[in-house]
This record gives structure tokens, C-alpha cells and sequence, in this order.
């Protein structure tokens, strides 16, 4: 006997997306949580087997057997037949030999690795390997799903056809106001699976809420596999403040096995339709995607068109090389501040396109890596003065080298940079373009023991101009500084015991030496360079230079003292990281940018960064500058987290930033915010998110939002209110957001879990 049956199938082939025609319609697969889902929803025990079966065996057992040889066959009371996987009970057993078919009533039960079936009667051709059944209810182990067919028809391998057959991941009514049982299933006036050619089709599909049916289509073609295909996928809604209503209709386009497209007709009720348009495709080492947006007529924007193109590619040549292609177009700078999601998103003023090619190789002696890069931006606020833009780099090359000599020997580095820098060459601007070359060689000779390092560091930078015609600066100015420095630390450590508790702890004091001579620098233009804040984090204090670009060296004969220390409880979780540093300043940093004055001060303020682990799930950590000279605190930020598991978790956040007057003792607060966000159980299945993010000086809330989230095997469900700043005017924008899962079918909404994850460190659901 040999019939696998393949009933699964026939469920799976459901969920996946499909082919449409005229009148045709998809879904799309969602995974199921095992964590949520009962264990095969009730599936009986297998009957036990002691023989050992070879492969091919049948194993049969009854009450009772009337055994006709060539003849029918009468089995009947506690049917067994075992055959490898599958296994099968039934109250009676007719068996025809001479056409090898059987007849099974009363009570039939089917198991294989997958499946397990109940239908009060069956027919099986064990010849051919068909099959039918009458009235059978089934369940998918792997998948906790359920269903039943009116009829049902198996050519094992070939095809699979049925008839009045439903399909769901929900339990089984238990109560009414059990929210996680009964809620949804897809049935089918008839179903048709090709295994040879792996497709399926439906007709009369119907989604069903409670039994009241929500949606119709009169035809389903899907595939058997995993291949992509054609069809609508899930809509989806949401409503803001600025937009109103939205809907949005997806079609999903499979062109080719290697690119796709997926076209979205979106609704706006305040603005109008609009259409989207995403197109993937890959190639043999590179891929790429295309996302076209196109509003025409935007009530909300006196009736003009708004669009918007991004184009990403990424290719990979010569072994190492990587080719990044970058293009973006809007229409306009308000396009961001309407359809994007948040204050980073809606205060962009430029745009960038780019090509970069970037290649590197490395042997014994030394690696290497080139970078090219032709670099151009879009102005969104045309009320930027020109000389506030960024320059354009058409083009750029940077060669960087380093020996690979290691510890205790000479090591030899290379910087070097050729880049032409345009921005609109007007001649009543006077504004300044040209060519800039940057060369910085430089050696270092690392020693470095289990007890310590130290790293001198000799250079010599080279930096010269040829820049267009202009009245502030000549043609071909230059500039050569050497630079040196000295890079060192001990480690030390040690054992002991408070209060009967063992701990370790190190303490690893650092020392940072840099010099470079002062040398004018304000015959030389500013292409992209700008000054580092050397408060504004702990690393700064070993930065070898205060300046990002080449466009300026800075002047420096500074010491930066440092110590860290770190303490671990042996058996606990409690451990800490303790690290204090400052920058001494022995001369005043006279090199700046234009319209800025000499920096004079004798130290930098006491930069103290922290982190502790004070028990098991939480973890604390932030940072802290005291400004000795102005006798304030320039700096201070916590940020707390719980999570106790991978569902709960709760962030606190304070951050405060100052900046000194001309009185000692007093500053500005230019921020000072609380930031607070939780995601936490409330219930079974239950869970409350929420993130509010306040500005104390103008007492108001920069952003909030809060919601809840439903999660079950049998369908998921969340609501989020949101309200946000969209520009630096102070304008606000509320928006709420559904999302709604029919769990191993289909999602419809907003898919607000990227959103979350982002708003709310630690953040995870499982839908």
C-alpha cells in the first residue's frame, strides 16, 4: 500500500501569493509564533507500532478479519494499517484485491509527519495511489492550522482536489469571549492543486470574520512552491492629520525570476490619488531597486504635481571592487515635511546623488583601498545662501596604504585625496571653486605588552589648491605641517573581596600627546571642513586633529589624561565601566574657521563616561562634562533600561546640553529632554507600547505616542495614535495607524513594527 497523502498542501498553496488575472486576488504567507500556538491543536496520539517495519512494509491489525483470497476482504473493530510515515485507523475495512482498493467507514483517522485527517468514511486506490474522503476535518502539526473538506480527491504526486474546504489557524470556539479562538477562515467553493507543475487554483474564495464573510473573489491562482508570482497583495490604511484618510492597493508584478515590480495605488483623501511604484531586479553580482512616488494635482499644494525618485544600485567588479550608485529627485522641499514619518525625515535640505567606487587588496607587506566618488546634491531650501551649501565633488579619489610590519617596528602609512570641489560658479557671489590635493604620509612604531602600550606617531601633511578664478584667495595656495604624537597606556588589575562578594578591577590610566605647529592658514579656502567639539564625546579627547577636513590643520601642543576602570562581581551580574578624561591645553589653538576666534582656554571640561549592569536585565548608562573654567556642567545624559524578557522592556532617558556665557557660572540650556517609551504586557496575549519624548525649556512634547498590541496564533491586531514635530517651525502632524494580521494569511495595515523598533530600544513582538 502507498498513498502519502499531501493535505497540506492544500492549506499552504492558501496563504502563499497569487497569480490574478481580470478578477484574481492574493495573500501573502505569515509566520506563525510557536511560543503562541498549541501544540498541533489537539492532535491524537499515533497508534504504537512494535514491529520493525522495512521500508514499503504494511502493517496491519483488527478484531476481526474475514480474509477472502483474490476476493474482498472484510477487516473490522480497531483497523489498523501502518505503512513507513503514514498510519491509518477505521472501524471497517473492505479490501478488493483484484483492483487492490479499499473501502474505510466509521471513524477514520490519518497521521503522517504533517498531517493528521478525521472523515466518517474514504476510498483508496492503493494501485494508482488515489484517494478520496468524505466530510474530513484536518490539522497541520507544523503549522497549527485546522479545516475541513466536504469532499476531498488525492492522485498522490499528481493532483489534489476538493470541494467546500475552509482553512484556518484558530483554535476551536472555547468561549465567546475568547478573543483567540474562531476568529477568521478562508473557504473555497472548489480547489485544484497541480504538483506537476506546481500551481493551484480556487474559485469562490471567501474570508471569513466570526462566519461573516468580509471578502469575496471569484478566482485564486497561487503557487504550490516557493516562487513568486503575480497578484494584489494585502491593502492597507492609516489616517494623519495632514493627509486624512489612506488606502493603499499593492500589486505585486513578478516580471522575470531575476526582478520584479510591485505598484501601489494610494489614496489621500486630502491631497488626491496617488501613485507608487517600487522595481527590484538582480544580476549576476549587483542589484538594484527603483522607488517612484507621483501625486498629480495636490489639493493641499495649491493643485501642483508632486513626485519623488530614488534609485539605489550596488554592483560588484574586479574581485574587490564596489561600484554604489545613488540618485534622488523630489519635486519639491515640502514633500518630506507632507509624507514623511519624522523631524529627521522632514527637516532634510539637500538631497545627495552619487557614484563611488571603492576597491581594496591587501598582502604580507601592506593592504590598500581606493575610493572614488562623484558626489551631487539637490537643494531643497532654495532660501539657503549659496556659500551655505555643500559643494559638489566632481570628482573625488582617495589612496589610503599601511605597511603591516606589527608590534615592535617601523610602520609606514599613506592619506592621500584629489577631489575637485563646484557649487555654482557666480561671479557676484564671488563664489569659491577649484581643485584640492592632500597628501599625509606619516609612521608610527607600536609597542604594545599584556602590561601596556605606547605608539609614537611622525607625519607630514601636504595640502595644495588650484582654485578658479577669484578675489579672496590666489590661485594655488598651499600648506606643509608636520604632526606628532604619542599614543599610551598601562593595564593593571587585581582581585578582591567587599562584604564576603570576590570582584575584579582594572584600572587603565591613558596618556595622549599631540603636537602640530601653528602655521595661517587663512589664505586657504573652506570646501568641506568643519571643526569637532571636542566636548562633545569622550573620544574627541584623542582625536589627532580638531578639524574634519583637510582645509584646516589645527594647531596643537595639548596633553589628554584619561583612566578607566572596570569592576566585575564574581557570581553576578553587577559590572561597570567608569571612564574620566581631559584634554591640557599648553598653547592656544589659534588656527580656526573664518569668523571665528582664537580658542584660549587652558583645558577642556572633565569628560566622564559611565555604564552599569546594577542586576540582571537592566543596564544604565550615560555620560557627563563639568566645564571647571566656566564652573558649569556642560553635559549630562542617563538613559535606563529593563528588560526583563525579550517581550518587556521599559527606557527612561534625560539629556541636558549647555553652553557658557561670558559669566562664570552661567549658560544656556540649549536642550534639556526627558524621553520615556515602554513596551509591557497588560493581559494575556495583551501588550501596551508607548514613547514620549518632552522638551522641558519650551514645555512641549517633541514626540508621543501610545497603543496596543494583540497577539495570538490565531490572528494579531494593533492600534497606534501618534502625534510629531515635522519641521523646525514647530508644526505638528497626528496620524493613527492599524495593523491587523489574520496569522498564516494575510496583513492588513500600516506595518508599524519597523516604526517601533526604532522609537523603542529593545523593542521586539513577535508580529
Amino acid at each position: 500500500m502507498h498513498l502519502s497523502f499531501k493535505l497540506a498542501v492544500v492549506v499552504i498553496t492558501l496563504v502563499l501569493s497569487a497569480q490574478v488575472n481580470s478578477q484574481e486576488t492574493s495573500f501573502i504567507s505569515i509566520p506563525l509564533d510557536p511560543a503562541l500556538c498549541p501544540a498541533g491543536l489537539g492532535v491524537p496520539a499515533r497508534p504504537v507500532v512494535e514491529d520493525e517495519l522495512e521500508s514499503g512494509d504494511i502493517h496491519v491489525t483488527a478484531d476481526s478479519v474475514d480474509l477472502v483470497e483474490k476476493g474482498l476482504s472484510h477487516l473490522e473493530g480497531n483497523v489498523q494499517l501502518t505503512k513507513d510515515n503514514q498510519q491509518t485507523t477505521a472501524d471497517v475495512v473492505d479490501y478488493y484485491e483484484p483492483d487492490d482498493t479499499a473501502d474505510l467507514k466509521g471513524d477514520v483517522n490519518y497521521w503522517d509527519e504533517s498531517l493528521y485527517l478525521n472523515s466518517p468514511e474514504a476510498y483508496l486506490d492503493l494501485d494508482n495511489g488515489t484517494g478520496s474522503f468524505k466530510d474530513a476535518d484536518y490539522k497541520l502539526i507544523s503549522n497549527w492550522a485546522r479545516g475541513h473538506a466536504k469532499e476531498l480527491f488525492l492522485d498522490v504526486g499528481t493532483l489534489t482536489q476538493g470541494n467546500n474546504i475552509d482553512f484556518s489557524t484558530c483554535e476551536p470556539q472555547k468561549t465567546f469571549w475568547d478573543l483567540s479562538t474562531n476568529i477568521w477562515k478562508i473557504s473555497a467553493k472548489s480547489l485544484t492543486l497541480n504538483h506537476e507543475t506546481a500551481r493551484g487554483t480556487a474559485k469562490h474564495a471567501v474570508l471569513k470574520i466570526k462566519d461573516i464573510p468580509v471578502f469575496y473573489t471569484p478566482y485564486l491562482s497561487f503557487p504550490l512552491d516557493a516562487q513568486r508570482k503575480s497578484g494584489f497583495l494585502t491593502p492597507t490604511y492609516g489616517s494623519s492629520s495632514r493627509n486624512g484618510l489612506e488606502f493603499r492597493t499593492p500589486y505585486y508584478w513578478n516580471i522575470a525570476p531575476d526582478m520584479d515590480a510591485t505598484i501601489t495605488p494610494r489614496y489621500l483623501s486630502d491631497s488626491g490619488p496617488m501613485l507608487m511604484g517600487e522595481y527590484r531586479y538582480l544580476m549576476k553580482s549587483g542589484a538594484g531597486i527603483l522607488n517612484v512616488e507621483y501625486l498629480p494635482g495636490d489639493d493641499q499644494f495649491q493643485g501642483q504635481d508632486r513626485n519623488y525618485i530614488n534609485f539605489v544600485h550596488k554592483q560588484n567588479l574586479f574581485g574587490s571592487g564596489k561600484l554604489d550608485l545613488l540618485y534622488n529627485r523630489v519635486s519639491d522641499a515640502r514633500y518630506f515635511e507632507d509624507f514623511g514619518g519624522s523631524l529627521t525625515t522632514t527637516s532634510i535640505q539637500f538631497l545627495e546623488r552619487h557614484g563611488r567606487f571603492t576597491m581594496h587588496g591587501a598582502n604580507s607587506n601592506y593592504n590598500w583601498n581606493l575610493y572614488t566618488n562623484a558626489q551631487d546634491f539637490q537643494i531643497l531650501n532654495e532660501n539657503l545662501a549659496i556659500t551655505s551649501r555643500p559643494y559638489k565633488r566632481l570628482p573625488q579619489f582617495r589612496l589610503n596604504a599601511n605597511s603591516l610590519a606589527g608590534n615592535n617596528a617601523l610602520n609606514y602609512h599613506l592619506k592621500s585625496e584629489l577631489v575637485y570641489f563646484q557649487r555654482g560658479n557666480d561671479p557676484l557671489l564671488n563664489n569659491v571653486e577649484g581643485l584640492r590635493v592632500d597628501l599625509f604620509p606619516s609612521l608610527t612604531y607600536p609597542m604594545r605588552s599584556i602590561a601596556g602600550y605606547m605608539t609614537p606617531k611622525l607625519g607630514i601633511r601636504y595640502t595644495q589648491y588650484q582654485l578658479n578664478e577669484n578675489t579672496r584667495f590666489k590661485e594655488s595656495p598651499s600648506r606643509l605641517l608636520p604632526m606628532f604624537s604619542l599614543n599610551s597606556g598601562l593595564y593593571f588589575d587585581k582581585q578582591s573581596e567587599v562584604l564576603g562578594k570576590k570582584y575584579t578591577q582594572t584600572l587603565e590610566p591613558r596618556l595622549f600627546y599631540l603636537y602640530i605647529p601653528e602655521e595661517d592658514q587663512s589664505n586657504l579656502p573652506v570646501f568641506d571642513t568643519s571643526i569637532y567639539d571636542l566636548s562633545s564625546s569622550y573620544g574627541t579627547l584623542f582625536y589627532e586633529d580638531r578639524f574634519s577636513g583637510p582645509d584646516r590643520m589645527g594647531d596643537a601642543n595639548q596633553l589628554t589624561l584619561s583612566l578607566t576602570s572596570r569592576f566585575n562581581v564574581l557570581g553576578s551580574a553587577l559590572n561597570g565601566v567608569l571612564t574620566v578624561g581631559q584634554a591640557f591645553f599648553l598653547e592656544d589653538r589659534e588656527v580656526n574657521l573664518p569668523g571665528r576666534a582664537i580658542q584660549d582656554e587652558a583645558y577642556s571640561p572633565i569628560i566622564v563616561a559611565y555604564q552599569l549592569t546594577p542586576f540582571r536585565h537592566a543596564l544604565i548608562r550615560g555620560d557627563y562634562q563639568w566645564d571647571y573654567e566656566n564652573q558649569i556642567t556642560r553635559k549630562f545624559t542617563i538613559s535606563a533600561q529593563y528588560r526583563p524578557t525579550s517581550e518587556k522592556v521599559i527606557n527612561l532617558g534625560y539629556r541636558v546640553v549647555r553652553i557658557p556665557t561670558n559669566t562664570v557660572g552661567q549658560a544656556n540650556t540649549s536642550i534639556e529632554q526627558t524621553d520615556v517609551s515602554f513596551s509591557w504586557p497588560i493581559g494575556k496575549d495583551w501588550n501596551a507600547i508607548s514613547r514620549w519624548n518632552y522638551d522641558l525649556p519650551r514645555k512641549k512634547s517633541i514626540e508621543m505616542f501610545g497603543g496596543v498590541e494583540y497577539n495570538s496564533c490565531c490572528w494579531a491586531f494593533r492600534a497606534v495614535g501618534r502625534r510629531f514635530l515635522t519641521n523646525i517651525n514647530g508644526d505638528f502632524q497626528t496620524g493613527f495607524f492599524l495593523q491587523f494580521e489574520l496569522k498564516g494569511l494575510a496583513g492588513v495595515g500600516q506595518m508599524t513594527v519597523d516604526f517601533l523598533t526604532k522609537q523603542i530600544p529593545g523593542y521586539k513582538r513577535g508580529f
